[in-house]
């Protein structure tokens, strides 16, 4: 039985698209790049990024700074820079238009039927603080039980043991977890190996959900999540 709903944050209930947006629209007020250049290389720098990071290149406590100075250096400016023009993005992103579709209305049915929830996410170019304040912004964070994020826990998806340590808090077994994300790798693979349900959002599928595996199940938005959930007996 489902006792807890692990939901990743970016894509999953916060546009990532809208963050790094505003991010290049901080950057370029800043220090004069365009809006599209320093754009297109956010988007680089994370790609890359990413995949350092699956291919374990980069030390675990070391993927903030690393991210920050790395794209720095693609922009061509000081890391401060990035630092500030990340701080605007927070302040100045719409809030509105930053929260997934259906991503409210999802978690205040899964605090309906009783899950515990709780957000489980990367870090990469800012803190987890900022996160935690862009959650409040919005106001999902009122249907979150507790947030993990790599920064924090040490441990970063898809690596088991940050599937671990939320269900080592509230004494629970992979068993009687789900975890939710848009990514193939990091969020479904890495909760089906580490031996929880897991849930992956692929806005492509030509249905609205479909049982992939034993465990796993794709959904084509957050918005089935209630409904895929009634399914796991």
């Amino acid at each position: 039985m489902i006792k807890l709903v692990s939901l990743d944050v970016w894509d999953t209930l916060l546009d990532i698209d809208v963050m790094l947006e505003a991010i290049a629209r901080g950057i370029d007020s800043i220090a004069g790049k365009s809006f599209d250049l320093a754009l297109a290389t956010v988007y680089n720098v994370r790609r890359k990024i990413k995949a350092l990071r699956q291919e374990k290149k980069i030390p675990m406590d070391q993927v903030l700074p690393f991210s920050q100075d790395m794209l720095a250096e693609a922009l061509g400016v000081d890391v401060e820079v990035v630092k500030r023009g990340i701080a605007r993005a927070v302040i100045d992103v719409s809030d509105k238009k930053l929260v997934v579709n259906d991503a409210k209305d999802a978690l205040k049915k899964l605090k309906k039927k009783g899950y515990l929830v709780i957000a489980l996410g990367n870090v990469m170019f800012w803190p987890s603080a900022y996160t935690r304040l862009l959650l409040e912004k919005t106001g999902l964070a009122n249907y979150i039980d507790k947030q993990y994020y790599s920064d924090e826990i040490n441990s970063y998806k898809p690596l088991a043991d940050a599937f671990y340590k939320p269900l080592r808090d509230f004494d629970l077994s992979p068993e009687e977890a789900v975890h939710v994300g848009d990514s193939a790798k990091e969020d479904y693979e890495g909760a089906l190996n580490a031996g929880l349900y897991a849930v992956l959002i692929d806005k492509n599928i030509d249905v609205e959900y479909m049982r992939s595996s034993e465990k796993g199940f794709v959904i084509k938005s957050i918005k089935y999540l209630p409904e895929v959930l009634d399914l796991i007996k």
